[in-house]
């Protein structure tokens, strides 16, 4: 009776390869052996297909297969399969951005598996060659999974010691589609982390064994991924062939539309910064509706919200603003959504791991504890006891000292993150400044140089004068050598004082307050920033009012970190009325406004412009760290959020006052 059954579900599990090929009548046919079946490890290898089949196309089905893999494995006892189930489970859960899930099922999982470590009879010959290769291919599965959780939880690190554990697994038992998805997956590592040579040898090693292998329908995703590292070549044209290769590909071998979505966001964005106002809107509309679809891009923050986003820029590019507005209010929306849902994912995750974190402690606390007792036995018992309980100790030693310096790895790098998105930030408004300075720093040299070679002219003729003995011409044409003299040293200390405050702005503040005038830096920092923007956009033109009150006098402050905050007041003033400028409104005046007021013991600056204004639904989230109106690519979300913090570290407070269409003012408050 069992022999029957084995060869009728050999023989099921040679037909199900063909069943998966014929697209249209597929699911019908595997719903149709899922009926028919009288053992359930046929229904459990159809539930696998069928997962399989909408994994990125159909979350919610592929979910619903899943379950139903689980109850079947559990009921049998089918540990190994079980966590095969597991693993799929928390990759789905890491796909809708439930962290904390996705950690709790890959845990379990990679529980199962440890203790597993062989199952003759596993229900997974429709995946392994032989049941010695079933174990190492599950664990590296789960190995996999556990890379691809690090990428949302942005644990680099992980991430690759993880893929590479998969890789080396897979190669010990010669499975070609664990080989392809962890050099696909180190290759989006090394491109996240712009390391651009390591991800196109892993994406091209990738691409070479899905060709070679004949599973090309992980090509859509390989090429994707091959034209953004193109695009980071500045290769466009390379580029470009990738992203189309990989839809041909993706309907040529049936790929899910999460793997064509990936191609179409990386078009769309391109057509974007390109301008192209055709290609744009084209792609940008087929992006929404393949996102649309799947929900997300596996593993990356393209979602709906990037959708909606991309086709407001497409539609505004169009000049369609009716259309454009109406998008960018969606976009709004669902990005919210999104970042809520993903922000309190994110802190579940940490809570589970921290959780998981104390388990492991707790464990080891009751280990020592037990081990103490043996000890104390085996003192009784011998030197064969001891023996056994020091090789106890070793491993545990060994097992904790692992795993506190993967906790100790995970702190520094989120620290390590931190401190780079700060000085990102800093550096960022550092080079807005770049291009003012040079425009400001060229007036004074010319002065410089003009009265140089002019005073080289009057000790020439001053010397003329003096051999034919016109004393008083000499001493009247040294005179106007000495007036020049005087203007030398003035522009000479103009520019010192550009670069000194240049200097100041990019060094990181030592914490010590001096006497500053305000209205000097509020005005420095004004002009610096408008030639900064003229620098980089010819177009752009602003009319720019200032209003100082001369009784403020010096206050004491830290110069280069107010410094910060008024530049990335004025530079995000310039950037609201040119966005708004670009809407060729009939009368419209780019304006910028900068003063400073002293009232009782504080004093007021003020940066106010006439651009939109700020949605009132986003103005509680302006002072949010890593939030932004920005379209992606422009804004950190960090310089409010710095600014904020800045001010009130001086003992002061920022407002804001605005009116949707009509314009916004900041008013940074700060003791006199």
């Amino acid at each position: 009776m069992n022999r029957f059954r084995l060869v009728n579900i050999g023989v099921i599990m040679f037909c199900l390869p063909f069943i998966a090929g014929a697209q249209g009548k597929m699911q019908d046919s595997l719903i149709q052996i899922i009926r028919q079946a009288t053992h359930d490890s046929v229904r459990n290898s159809a539930y696998w297909q069928l997962h399989n089949y909408y994994e990125e196309s159909n979350r919610d089905s592929a979910q619903y297969f899943i379950k139903e893999g689980l109850k079947l494995t559990g009921r049998h006892g089918k540990r190994l399969a079980e966590a095969r189930w597991l693993v799929a489970l928390a990759y789905q859960q890491l796909t809708r951005g439930r962290y904390a899930e996705s950690l709790g099922s890959l845990l379990n999982g990679f529980s199962i598996i440890e203790k597993q470590r062989y199952e003759k009879n596993n229900w997974l010959s429709d995946w392994s060659g032989s049941p010695e290769h079933a174990q190492p291919l599950v664990l590296a599965y789960a190995h996999h999974t556990y890379a691809n959780l690090m990428t949302p939880t942005l644990n680099w690190e992980q991430q690759v010691i993880h893929y590479r554990e998969s890789l080396k697994l897979a190669k010990q038992v010669g499975d070609h589609q664990r080989i392809i998805l962890s050099n696909l997956g180190l290759g989006r590592t090394y491109l996240d982390n712009k390391l651009i040579d390591s991800a196109l040898l892993f994406e091209k090693e990738a691409a070479r064994i899905a060709e070679a292998s004949g599973l090309q329908r992980y090509l859509p995703a390989i090429e994707s991924y091959l034209g953004a590292i193109y695009f980071e070549k500045n290769e466009p044209d390379l580029a470009l062939q990738h992203l189309h290769y990989g839809i041909r590909t993706a309907f040529e071998f049936g790929s899910p539309t999460g793997r064509l979505a990936q191609n179409y966001y990386r078009l769309t964005k391109h057509y974007i910064k390109e301008r192209n106002r055709d290609s744009a809107l084209y792609y940008a509309l087929i992006f929404r509706k393949a996102i649309e679809k799947v929900g997300a891009v596996s593993l990356s923050t393209v979602d709906k919200g990037t959708a909606y986003e991309y086709l407001y820029q497409a539609y505004q590019l169009n000049g369609q603003l009716d259309s454009a507005s109406h998008y960018q209010g969606i976009a709004l929306i669902v990005k919210d959504s999104i970042f809520n849902a993903s922000k309190k994912s994110l802190a579940d995750f940490q809570n589970l791991n921290l959780a998981e974190q104390l388990r492991l402690r707790n464990l080891e606390k009751e280990q020592e504890l037990y081990q103490s007792r043996v000890r104390s036995y085996g003192l009784l018992a011998g030197l064969i006891f001891f023996s056994l309980i020091v090789i106890i100790l070793y491993r545990n030693n060994r097992h904790k000292q692992k795993a506190n310096m993967t906790l100790e790895n995970t702190l520094s790098d989120l620290k390590s993150t931190q401190a780079q998105l700060i000085q990102s930030e800093k550096m960022a408004s550092l080079g807005e400044l770049t291009a003012g300075i040079a425009h400001e720093i060229q007036n004074p040299l010319n002065f410089v140089n003009n009265f140089s070679e002019v005073n080289k002219e009057l000790l020439v003729e001053m010397k003329d004068e003096m051999d034919k003995g016109n004393i008083a011409d000499a001493k009247e044409i040294a005179n106007d050598v000495i007036a020049n003299e005087e203007k030398i040293n003035h522009h000479g200390k103009r520019a010192g004082d550009i670069v000194k405050g240049m200097l100041q702005h990019s060094r990181s503040s030592n914490g010590v307050k001096e006497p500053t005038d305000i209205n000097a830096l509020a005005d420095e920092y004004l002009r610096l920033a408008y030639h900064g923007l003229r620098a980089k956009d010819k177009s752009f033109n602003a009319t720019m009012k200032t209003d100082f009150d001369d009784t403020i006098g010096n206050i004491n402050i830290i110069p280069q970190d107010i410094g910060r905050v008024i530049l990335n007041l004025i530079t995000n003033a310039f950037y609201v009325v040119n966005e708004k400028s670009k809407q060729n409104i009939a009368g419209y005046e780019p304006t910028i406004e900068v003063s400073t007021k002293k009232e009782g013991t504080k004093v007021l600056v003020s940066v106010k412009d006439n651009g939109n204004g700020i949605l009132q639904k986003v103005l509680d989230k302006i002072f949010q760290p890593f939030f932004t109106t920005k379209p992606t690519g422009q804004g950190t979300g960090l310089g409010l959020s710095l600014s904020y913090d800045i001010v009130k570290a001086h003992g002061g407070e920022i407002k804001v006052n605005t009116k949707e269409n009509e314009g916004t003012e900041f008013t940074i408050s700060l003791p006199s």
